[in-house]
């Protein structure tokens, strides 16, 4: 097991922004944390890689608490891109250099030449497509065993999209490495992982491996009889179904994220609030 995560809590100014959250990440796994904007992504991961402290709930990658040793072998990737004023793409390469005993400079070099990196200007000055992929080239370069990566494919055009998540898909295989990605883009995640966990406001509505969710679920045409089963949620005109009987045919991921993001667990918190309303 690379990460554990138990019930993790976590709120800000009084304001709940986790709720419970639990998932595991095996060695050489692409594990994916797909949600909608301000589900709790990001603070999710910043407590996995000790950026900030949960106020419940335990975190364990490799076994143990985030400590300075163990952070030489998490390499991270921020949502917003930090960047420090006036420094060279050569100033971070010297820095990232120093920071992770498994840099491999091949790695670097091939991101380098493909995107055309100016070494030898200001970071801050990069379009953000080009920081992304700047920031992403680091990132994989590092040699870290455990990568993280906050929303990797935003403000990049869908063809470099789709080469990066190819690209680090490979990476991870070949080097036996493993990843956690959140996103709100699906398409994006299909392709590259193995295990996923759905989260909507603090907390984890489902999680299973993307082969594994296929073959639990079924999609019910409009019409056709309901099989026995947990019935998710509506997508389109059809609805998500967790049954075993060989009905309907088998989601997608998309079908299965949104299900889900719709589904009467989502809205379980407001059930009983609400419920005395309707009543006839």
């Amino acid at each position: 097991m690379i990460v554990s995560v138990d019930k993790l809590r976590k709120s800000f100014s009084l304001k709940p922004v986790l709720n419970d959250i639990s998932f595991n990440v095996e060695q050489g796994d692409i594990f994916a944390i797909v949600g909608p904007n301000g589900a709790g992504k990001t603070t999710t991961l910043r407590c996995i890689f000790g950026e900030i402290a949960p106020e419940g709930g335990k975190v364990a990658v490799f076994g143990e608490k985030v400590t300075p040793r163990t952070k030489e072998k998490i390499a991270v990737m921020t949502e917003d891109r930090l960047t420090f004023r006036r420094f060279l793409g050569e100033d971070y390469l010297r820095m990232w250099r120093m920071l992770y005993p498994g840099w491999q400079e091949k790695v670097f070099a091939s991101f380098a030449v493909h995107y055309k990196f100016d070494l030898n200007e200001r970071v801050e000055t990069y379009s953000m497509g080009m920081k992304t992929l700047f920031h992403i080239a680091l990132t994989v370069a590092s040699g870290a065993d455990l990568l993280i990566l906050d929303e990797p494919t935003q403000s990049l055009d869908p063809v470099i999209r789709q080469e990066v998540m190819g690209v680090l898909r490979d990476y991870v295989l070949q080097e036996n490495k493993t990843m956690i990605i959140s996103s709100h883009e699906i398409y994006d995640l299909e392709e590259i992982a193995g295990s996923f966990a759905v989260i909507l406001e603090g907390k984890v509505l489902y999680s299973d491996t993307i082969d594994g969710a296929k073959e639990a679920h079924r999609i019910i045409p409009k019409g056709q009889a309901i099989p026995s089963g947990e019935i998710i949620g509506v997508t389109g005109e059809e609805t998500l179904v967790r049954s075993d009987e060989e009905v309907g045919r088998f989601p997608n991921f998309k079908e299965i994220v949104l299900g889900y993001l719709q589904s009467k667990k989502a809205f379980a918190p407001f059930e009983e609030e609400f419920r005395p309303k309707f009543r006839i």
